[in-house]
């Protein structure tokens, strides 16, 4: 193994105890636990005691060894352990990434179990122990010295006042050697306080860490507390605590200024319809929250958004809880949304959760695991509520929060869905306060009228972005994810069935409408053309009758100048010279004059 031990390496003394300089150097020591360094201003102060208190099972012993595995300078450090053999100690570390055969060579740990001998041999002191610890520290170079059980050690003295003079020795050696000391304590109630005898343990530290460990509607919980921080900044508040592979992580929300890039790139929805309601999609890296009731379709809009993401060439985790990938795959293809190819790609994965199965805390340290897988773009969670089954609301909202805080400084896009219990239509009331912190909110909820139920979708809220108000339906069907066209009668919106009827009735008004408007156009235009047949018969009895009195005057003319002609021969035949010269004469021989 990486690791060395050192075994027997205890030796008890009876010298006076001594006092030496009580002035802690400052400084910080990172404590390697996820979260926690962000809360105590970059970690445990070097130089000085930190003292974790907690009951069986809250991580202590953990604490201690991962402080020192994951030291990221490779410091050599010592683990000297009261309670528990050092063999046994590193094997139980096997199941962290960075315990078993991992554990670094610079972690040195001292088997410093106490024989029966010295347990019965009376009063005894940490002089020599500390000299050897000393020369051990200075010949490797440690930086720092984790006492786990001190309360074993101390004990074995039987008497609280001789406690009392080893712990101020201990605190005084470690000032004057300028190491760091962690010493671990059992607590004597589920209040993670210690035994009466060793309270004053809380005020020789300069920093006290207590872990709680406790059952909450039947789930295991476990909590961190940073109780004193001498000389720092700290929040005093319980911190949810998991342990996972990575060892001790905190659902960390730290109360400095949240600051993140941001970017006005659009990523599709999966639902042109529904980018269209939100001028182009989603931001880029931001928060998506789609509420409703069971079956409203918040899992379909999930989908569609995880293979739109895929197609375009995006890796993308679906952290899916309590339903199983193949199930979520199947469910999908019946509405159009194919995702086996992608989860087949490796473009799309899809991990399933089992809610109650850990607390909210482990189920973000799972999740922020897959954050950190490389090339990570965009994560769904389905149903974000589902945490609350593992936890109470404030912790399921904490860790909602610290999950939307990773995935922004990641510049991840998170579409999450959360479930609602009640079915009244467009209710926007969530169990824990969630919607307050997300980019955009969606909600999807049932219609329910005229023997049937319908989906709408409306968009909540869409900040940094112009988006309709307008609330439309939703239809799943094998073709995909539709949003309808807003169809309004006197001021309520029509879905379904109601809306079908009511568009047939106004298609049968408007054909008769227009059938009637067609007869009546066909009644005009055969009068028109009766009027204009009529027209026509008069105009050609008009030309006829032009015609014929045309042709009368051209008769007439002729005639006159016919009779005229004849009258002027006939008095030329009768009077040729005075026809020619002068006016007719009188037929009875006179003149006419």
């Amino acid at each position: 193994m990486a690791y060395t031990t050192d075994k027997g390496a205890v030796k008890m003394t009876g010298a006076p105890a001594g006092r030496g300089s009580s002035v802690a150097p400052a400084g910080r020591m990172p404590t390697g636990v996820s979260g926690l360094d962000d809360l105590i201003d970059g970690g445990l102060p070097s130089g000085a005691i930190t003292v974790v208190i907690g009951g069986a099972g809250t991580g202590k012993t953990t604490f201690a060894l991962q402080l020192l595995a994951t030291d990221s300078d490779a410091q050599p450090g010592i683990l000297v352990a009261f309670e528990e053999c050092a063999d046994r100690l590193i094997a139980n570390t096997s199941g962290f990434v960075w315990g078993g055969d991992a554990l670094p060579r610079s972690v040195h740990v001292i088997d410093a179990q106490l024989s029966q001998s010295v347990e019965n041999g009376g009063e005894f002191d940490l002089v020599g122990f500390l000299a050897v610890l000393h020369a051990k520290a200075k010949k490797i170079g440690a930086q720092r010295v984790v006492f786990d059980g001190i309360d074993v050690l101390l004990d074995c003295l039987g008497n609280a006042a001789l406690a009392r003079r080893e712990l101020f020795r201990l605190r005084d050696w470690v000032y004057q050697s300028g190491l760091t000391a962690i010493l671990t304590a059992k607590a004597a109630d589920a209040h993670a306080a210690p035994q009466a005898e060793y309270a004053f343990l809380q005020f020789l530290a300069d920093c006290v860490v207590t872990l709680h460990h406790r059952t909450v509607g039947g789930r295991a919980l476990r909590f961190l507390q940073v109780s004193k921080y001498r000389g720092a900044a700290h929040s005093a508040n319980e911190i949810a605590l998991a342990i996972t592979r990575m060892g001790l992580e905190v659902a960390a929300n730290t109360a400095g200024e949240r600051c993140f890039t941001v970017s006005n790139e659009r990523v599709s929805t999966g639902v042109p319809r529904l980018d269209a309601m939100l001028s182009g999609g989603y931001h880029r890296g931001s928060s998506v929250l789609i509420t409703g009731a069971p079956g409203t379709a918040k899992t379909s809009l999930a989908a569609a958004f995880a293979e739109a993401a895929a197609i375009r060439g995006e890796r993308t985790v679906y952290v899916s809880f309590d339903e199983a990938p193949q199930q979520i795959v199947r469910n999908a293809a019946s509405i159009g949304v194919q995702l086996a190819s992608h989860v087949a790609s490796g473009m799309l994965r899809i991990h399933s959760l089992r809610a109650r199965s850990e607390s909210p805390e482990a189920h973000i340290a799972r999740i922020r695991a897959l954050l950190d897988e490389e090339g990570t773009r965009n994560l769904v969670i389905d149903p974000l509520s589902a945490m609350t089954q593992a936890g109470s609301e404030t912790e399921a909202e904490d860790a909602a929060i610290q999950l939307f805080d990773l995935a922004k400084g990641a510049g991840v896009t998170v579409v999450s869905t959360s479930l609602l219990g009640n079915l009244t239509p467009f209710l926007e009331h969530l169990r824990f306060r969630v919607s307050t912190i997300a980019d955009t909110w969606m909600h999807v909820s049932y219609e329910i009228r005229a023997g049937e139920r319908n989906r709408s979708l409306t968009v909540v809220k869409s900040r940094g972005t112009a988006h309709s108000n307008q609330v439309r339906e939703l239809i799943l069907s094998e073709a995909g994810i539709a949003l309808a066209d807003v169809y309004s009668v006197d001021g309520e919106v029509l879905m379904g069935t109601l809306r079908w009827e009511k568009e047939n009735n106004a298609r049968r008004l408007r054909e008769a409408a227009h059938q009637s408007a067609v007869l009546r156009q066909r009644k005009a235009e055969l009068a028109l053309s009766g009027i204009r047949s009529q027209l026509d018969a008069l105009t050609r009895e008009q030309s006829i009758q032009e015609e014929e009195l045309s042709q009368l005057r051209a008769e007439t003319t002729l005639e006159v100048e016919h009779r005229t002609g004849e009258d002027l021969e006939l008095l030329q035949r009768r009077h040729a010279d005075d026809a020619v010269s002068g006016p007719p004469l009188d037929t009875h021989g006179g003149s006419s004059t």
